[in-house]
């Protein structure tokens, strides 16, 4: 009797003959169950099984080793981790604090070039009076005219600079003063700017400022004693520059020369105001007029020259 088996993979159809087979020769896949020839299947018969099987693992044999020695270092390790400190994140400094933190020098500055334009306006002053009973060389002028307005917009600029950063090193010693008591600046910053800054306003309001100030320094008794002539500094300077614009502004050749002579002694006070300024900020710092630390004086009473003859 001839066969016919089906392939389990590609369904193929395979004439055996009278001798079943294992494998389809057309996808070597598993062929089914022998069928006769003429008879149709009536199911899918498998001759085989799925068998799922671990791997063969092979056992491990468990080798008893003898204790080997305890492990020690013959000489002392050099190796290690690099000894590094906690990094620090530090504040960063505001603009405010840098300007404040460079008012000494600008000061001081602005303190020399004053005197310079002083000196300038003088020896203009001289070359006007010269001038009266005789002709003065146009060199003499020339140099006369590039100094006077050289040292004028340079004394002016950086004392405006000299200015603002003095009042933000107010509003720092103030944030400090008050930090050392335990306390919080009631004015703000830009209130301190505004007051200090604002013509006719600052006539008065740096006085104030300063003086909410000494009373809450360490430094108050040498503060109040330099306090009261920089105030009448302050506010002379004011009232001279009122006179020289209005003397700038008058016609004639008197008049002119008038302004020269107040322009001088304007720069004159101006110089005077930054070195109180100066002396100011030191002593609120607790240093001398040079920026050298203070030292306390300290008074003994000496003995009586009669008793150290006994």
């Amino acid at each position: 009797m001839n066969y016919f088996q089906i392939c389990a993979r590609c369904a193929t159809r395979i004439d055996v003959g009278p001798r079943p087979q294992q494998w389809c020769p057309v996808c070597r896949g598993v062929l089914l169950s022998p069928v006769p020839v003429g008879q149709v299947p009536t199911g899918v018969r498998r001759n085989f099984r799925w068998v799922a099987s671990s791997p063969v693992r092979a056992r491990r044999t468990r080798v008893v080793r003898a204790p080997s020695p305890t492990p020690r270092y013959d000489t002392m390790p050099t190796w290690g981790l690099p000894v590094v400190g906690r990094a620090t994140v530090e504040p960063t400094e505001s603009a405010g604090d840098r300007l404040a933190g460079r008012v000494t020098s600008m000061v001081s500055v602005a303190f020399f070039l004053f005197v310079a334009a002083a000196l300038a306006e003088f020896a203009r002053y001289a070359v006007l009076l010269v001038s009266r009973d005789s002709l003065i060389p146009a060199a003499v002028l020339a140099l006369s005219d590039a100094a006077v307005w050289c040292l004028s917009f340079l004394s002016v600029g950086v004392g405006l600079v000299a200015a603002v950063a003095s009042v933000a090193w107010l509003v720092r010693a103030r944030r400090s003063a008050y930090a050392d008591r335990g306390e919080v600046d009631p004015r703000r910053p830009r209130t301190l700017f505004a007051g200090s800054l604002i013509p006719l306003v600052n006539l008065v309001a740096p006085g104030v400022f300063l003086t909410e100030l000494a009373r809450v320094s360490s430094q108050r008794w040498s503060l109040e004693r330099v306090l009261p002539w920089w105030w009448t500094a302050w506010i002379v300077n004011w009232l001279m520059l009122a006179a020289t614009l209005a003397f700038r502004v008058a016609d004639g050749i008197q008049a002119r020369a008038n302004g020269v002579l107040a322009t001088a002694l304007t720069d004159l006070v101006a110089a005077g105001l930054a070195a109180l300024t100066l002396v100011l900020i030191r002593r609120s710092d607790g240093r001398t007029v040079r920026g050298d630390d203070r030292t306390l004086t300290r008074w003994t009473i000496a003995p009586d020259p009669v008793e150290l003859t006994r």
